[in-house]
């Protein structure tokens, strides 16, 4: 049971929450008391938003409510509470907002941001009207955005319908709160607004309609295949078309098998990615014999791995064999997602924990001996790992780290105390971040022994493949590196082998790389998106925006989605905040908690992995 503390002593969340519900309703207790029990509630709403230890992917990671964990944030979970505590909870929130709202001070704008987050999780439809006149009235995107989510959650049709349709009448100007309707349908759970979203797919705008279809899909609701059909048919333009394809199969389940079975041999690469997804969530296995024919040599990439995490999605006997497919033809990445759901398959269906990693030759062995009746045992795979970055396995073979210079990652300075001199001080952010990234690119030149032909060494990396020989010989590990401040600074133009040479040659590299300047987030994220030869990232940063083409982390967000919608590239976030910052003006701008939150769905919203390693 989590306990919150609170000025009057520990209370237990559920017992407690009684206790201070029942005595500021009584008559007889003194005004002093009843607001210091007020206060006790509010400190039972939880402080900053604080994430589980968190990782997680729309693709290829777990579930996005495995990841971000609301009784962590929070200390207890808020959908759990009766109408009456959330009623309580309520009227306290609304006028602590109403007192912070004029203040745009950063500590009181998080405040509003985190209180507006915990009423969308009570999912209390009551709040709606709260909600809709933050939506309508804060300065702060972020607390807009969180608003309009939060709405969602809330299940009251009219606010629902309300805020869809201002979001809509200013998507060219302002289109970050378009593009968040897919978050906000991502959490109704009302009938009737899934079914009336399906009536907004009248926008003349591809980009806005691409948006709203993003947002039925997430409704799925059987009611909008006739409209998405007309989209399939008489739009061209394959933004729009990908994203139909995507929710034609969420919201079509096995009627629509036969319309996405044709866009599966469609010449754009792109249709085929879409439809292959699709026909992941039709919950009709019956297509895997389908999906087998993007697992080839030849197929587009990111098509093939799209087709394998369909496949795994499925989830039956008959997604066995195309997975260890997957295993001899797909990128390191893709097959990295084949191996986790035969890891997954192996133990729902058969009761067996095994993990045979990226080998084909060892899970087709498993898998005849399966047949047969026979249980397989071989222990030598439990210590073949790949290398790991802060505990992330690096299962990519096309990789590019990322590393935040900004002035902040020199901090903190040694302590007054130590008697240690500044130059013999390694613990600021800067060293911490260089220990780990140098101890990975070591650890992957390790692993490349053996992987490199003479004559690869000094021929181009476009000639190396990125799927094992037909002998199962893996490809070596291609990475490069990079940092950023204002401005993003590339080691390499391209990536290169992960070899002894070349990594002892990034580290150099990175060792004259100080720290200096403010933060360019979006640059940094985009450089990686678009870098050639690359479709995994690790980034690493300590700080929020300050810098680059876009600043307001909800557009930063909104831009990404676009940037990466075809390419998918992991990313996988790292934030790093250690110690206080020594410039007292600026402590109030590292919040851990906030950094976290962001970086976290950077990752989430990017096929990616987050991992928090700050140390206030």
């Amino acid at each position: 049971m989590a306990v919150a503390r609170n000025p009057l002593g520990p209370w237990r969340v559920s017992n407690g929450m009684h206790a201070i519900l029942t005595d500021m309703k009584h008559p007889h207790n003194p005004t002093w008391l009843r607001l210091a029990l007020a206060v006790a509630l509010v400190a039972l709403l939880g402080g900053p938003p604080a994430l589980a230890g968190g990782k997680g992917s729309d693709i290829g990671g777990p579930p996005r409510e495995d990841v971000r964990s609301d009784r962590a944030r929070f200390g207890i979970e808020p959908a759990s509470l009766t109408d009456e505590e959330k009623q309580v909870r309520l009227e306290i929130i609304e006028k602590e907002y109403e007192d912070l709202k004029r203040n745009q001070d950063l500590l009181q704008v998080r405040t509003r941001r985190n209180r507006v987050t915990f009423v969308g999780e009570m999912r209390y439809q009551p709040s709606a009207k709260f909600l809709r006149k933050v939506f309508d009235g804060d300065r702060d995107v972020r607390a807009r955005v969180g608003a309009l989510v939060a709405i969602g959650k809330a299940g009251d049709l009219d606010a629902i319908q309300y805020v869809v349709k201002k979001a809509l009448s200013s998507a060219r100007k302002d289109p970050v709160y378009a593009s968040s309707l897919a978050r906000m349908f991502a959490g109704v759970q009302l009938p009737e607004a899934k079914a009336w979203i399906v009536t907004r797919l009248k926008q003349k705008d591809p980009a806005v309609l691409a948006t709203v279809v993003e947002a039925v899909g997430y409704g799925g609701h059987e009611s909008a295949l006739p409209e998405l059909v007309k989209i399939l048919d008489t739009q061209k333009d394959p933004t729009l078309k990908f994203e139909t394809l995507r929710a034609y199969g969420r919201c079509g389940g096995r009627k629509a098998i036969s319309k996405l079975l044709v866009y599966l041999s469609n010449e754009d690469w792109r249709l085929r990615m879409a439809a292959a997804e699709g026909l992941g969530f039709t919950g009709d296995a019956s297509v895997i014999e389908e999906l087998k024919r993007l697992i080839i040599r030849g197929e587009e990439p990111i098509v093939t791995e799209t087709a394998i995490e369909a496949v795994g999605r499925l989830g039956t006997r008959d997604a066995i064999e195309p997975l260890i497919d997957g295993l001899k033809v797909g990128r390191l990445r893709a097959r990295q997602k084949a191996r986790n759901s035969l890891v997954g398959l192996a133990h729902d269906l058969f009761r067996q924990d095994k993990d045979y990693h990226v080998d084909p030759n060892s899970w087709t062995a498993w898998w005849k001996k399966v047949q047969r009746g026979v249980d397989p045992d071989d222990e030598t795979f439990n210590a073949r790992e790949t290398a790991s970055y802060f505990e992330f396995p690096i299962q990519s073979d096309r990789v590019l780290f990322i590393l935040d210079v900004s002035g902040s990652m020199k901090w903190p300075d040694a302590p007054r105390t130590s008697g240690i001199k500044p130059s013999a001080w390694d613990n600021r952010r800067i060293d911490l971040a260089h220990r780990e990234l140098f101890k990975a690119l070591r650890a992957l030149a390790k692993q490349n022994q053996g992987k490199i032909p003479e004559k690869r060494k000094r021929g181009s990396t476009d000639e190396i493949p990125f799927a094992p020989d037909e002998d199962g010989v893996e490809p070596p590990t291609l990475f490069n590196v990079a940092t950023f401040a204002g401005v993003v600074t590339q080691w390499q133009k391209d990536v290169v082998l992960a070899d002894e040479k070349n990594v002892e040659a990034a580290i150099a590299w990175f060792k004259k790389q100080l720290p200096r300047g403010g933060t360019a987030t979006f640059d940094a994220l985009e450089f990686g998106i678009l870098a050639n030869n690359v479709d995994t990232v690790y980034f690493l940063s300590d700080g929020v925006p300050s810098l680059g083409r876009f600043e307001e982390p909800e557009t930063i967000l909104s831009e990404l989605r676009k940037v990466n919608r075809f390419k998918r590239v992991s990313i996988n976030t790292i934030a790093l905040i250690v110690g206080k910052a020594p410039i007292e003006k600026a402590l109030k701008y590292e919040d851990p908690d906030e950094m976290a939150d962001f970086m976290s769905r950077i990752a989430t919203e990017n096929q990616g992995w987050f991992a928090d390693e700050s140390r206030p």
